[in-house]
């Protein structure tokens, strides 16, 4: 007989166990990303970008809702840093960031960039006639450069010696300082900073493109370490979707005309 009560007991403990389940899944992932346009990866008008897409077939390959807010970049990282917000989409990894937020990682303990959202180049667009070098290793640049409020590429550019302002959020407003002479040169993502020029004649006659690239990077889904403490098996499920829903066919479909082949 109580053998047989302990039976039950466990039995109504699975129970309540299954049944609360699913409610706790319910419970959305809350992450934040930028939000002002980068193209093509996040776009704020009606069309969604790569981003917006892909966390929305990530959503259903998990099965449980994940809430994106747009926000200032800055805010967003401060809200991850203080476990405010669960993570941030389109995070590049750098030594500040990977103090406070966890990145995918591979058998080695290395970022793991396999399970990376996507990756892009960041490239000098100077103005035209200006006195800058860059030839992937060392920089000649006198005058102040331009970048995009709390990105990574800041805390590279100042390493390579440079004198940085960062108080945009956009590349286009940074590219349109370049152009009134404000900045020697401004550093944005290439995708971003190719249609802003090929969109503006002003821009085009007052602004060229610095080659080689500053840096590529692969951009992570990160997750706040307050969050991965507890929920360290949710963060490997997003990550573990993130590749599967990156190399799946329909997904490619769906974002070739945002990508054109580059990802």
């Amino acid at each position: 007989m109580a053998r047989s009560r302990s039976l039950l007991q466990s039995l109504r403990l699975l129970s309540l166990g299954l049944l609360a389940g699913p409610a706790l899944a319910q419970t959305p992932l809350n992450l934040c990303m930028e939000n002002a346009d980068n193209v093509p990866w996040i776009l704020m008008g009606g069309k969604p970008g790569y981003v917006q897409i892909m966390m929305g077939h990530v959503e259903k390959a998990v099965g449980f809702p994940i809430k994106v807010t747009p926000m200032p970049w800055k805010d967003c990282l401060a809200g991850v840093k203080s476990g405010a917000i669960d993570g941030a989409v389109s995070a590049s990894h750098n030594k500040e960031r990977a103090e406070y937020a966890d990145y995918p990682v591979n058998l080695n303990g290395e970022v793991d960039a396999t399970r990376r959202m996507y990756r892009t180049s960041y490239f000098f667009y100077k103005g035209k006639g200006k006195a800058l070098a860059w030839d992937g290793k060392v920089l000649k640049a006198e005058g102040l450069l331009g970048a995009q409020q709390g990105f990574s590429v800041v805390a590279q550019l100042k390493e390579l010696g440079a004198k940085v302002e960062d108080n945009t959020p956009t590349a286009d407003e940074v590219l349109k300082r370049v152009a009134a002479g404000k900045y020697l040169a401004g550093v944005v993502q290439v995708n971003e900073g190719d249609a802003s020029i090929a969109a503006d004649a002003a821009l085009r006659d007052a602004i060229e493109k610095v080659q080689p690239a500053l840096v590529e990077k692969p951009y992570y889904t990160m997750f706040s370490k307050v969050y991965t403490a507890k929920n360290a098996s949710t963060a490997r499920t997003v990550w573990n979707a993130i590749l599967k829903v990156r190399n799946d066919a329909g997904f490619k479909a769906e974002v070739a005309s945002l990508t054109k082949g580059s990802e």
